[in-house]
């Protein structure tokens, strides 16, 4: 049984802002302040992206994680989600995938941000088309082609996708979307993601990745992937209240909000 309470108390008192918006969103179904909203939008750049790697640079991660937080905050329509998915549209390739700014190559960022990559389009265009499909805009006028055949060239054997997990645990949303939660590449996508899971090796921000995206492809929490997973992220709760992040200490708010959104979305809160 994980603290509710002592995670509350952790993202209060280290949170920014935004971050505290989101946990009463989540917890309390509060909608965010006029403030709070105008704080997200004056992160955007010139081109309609966000950025955090460098304040002057967007990137097609950094936009992603703002839909996140939208989510989060459920604002699912307006101006500022219209201009994010427009961003979106203009940077998909003509396969229907996408992949990151070349920009971004020498800002230092992690390696799955790395331009030109097989598996940062392959992780990128799983996560674009599972936003696409989670906030209703699902083929999109404009859009340049579908991302379910870049991502179905990229299917290896072992019915995973080339690169990282991530990649095929978002694709399970678009999968479920199209071809459809009944169809063969859905339900081997789905074994597939049952016989690799290893959370002895993941931390806390990475199993809430991995249910948010079961929560996406219409899974409830009585499915057995969704319940052991559940299970281990109420386990991996920390002293402080927090939730561990594979990106580091500094980004366990980020973390213990993103493990309570989808331990209440699952009803274990």
């Amino acid at each position: 049984m994980f603290d509710v309470q002592a995670a509350q108390s952790f993202v209060t008192k280290g949170g920014n802002t935004v971050q505290q918006a989101r946990l009463e969103s989540i917890l309390k179904q509060k909608r965010p302040a006029r403030s709070v909203l105008s704080k997200i939008e004056i992160m955007r750049k010139s081109d309609g992206g966000f950025a955090f790697w460098d304040e002057d640079v967007s990137s097609i991660t950094s936009t992603l994680n703002i839909l996140g937080w939208m989510d989060d905050l459920s604002v699912k329509k307006g101006v500022i989600i219209d201009k994010t998915f427009e961003f979106l549209l203009e940077h998909q390739q003509e396969d229907g995938g996408w992949d990151e700014l070349e920009a971004v190559k020498n800002l230092g960022a992690p390696p799955f941000m790395t331009p030109g990559e097989t598996n940062t389009r392959v992780w990128l265009t799983a996560c674009c088309a599972h936003w696409f499909v989670h906030f209703g805009r699902a083929e999109p006028p404009g859009a340049k082609g579908c991302p379910v055949r870049f991502l179905e060239k990229h299917v290896e054997p072992s019915g995973l996708l080339k690169g990282y997990l991530r990649a095929t645990w978002d694709a399970l949303v678009i999968f479920g979307y199209h071809p459809g939660a009944d169809s063969e590449l859905f339900a081997n996508t789905l074994k597939a993601i049952e016989h690799s899971f290893n959370p002895e090796a993941w931390d806390g921000s990475v199993v809430a990745w991995l249910l948010r995206a079961l929560r996406d492809s219409g899974l409830g929490a009585d499915h057995q992937l969704v319940s052991r997973s559940l299970d281990v992220l109420e386990a991996r709760q920390l002293s402080d209240g927090s939730w561990g992040s594979e990106d580091g200490e500094e980004y366990s708010v980020w973390a213990t909000v993103d493990a309570l959104r989808v331990l209440r979305d699952f009803r274990r809160i």
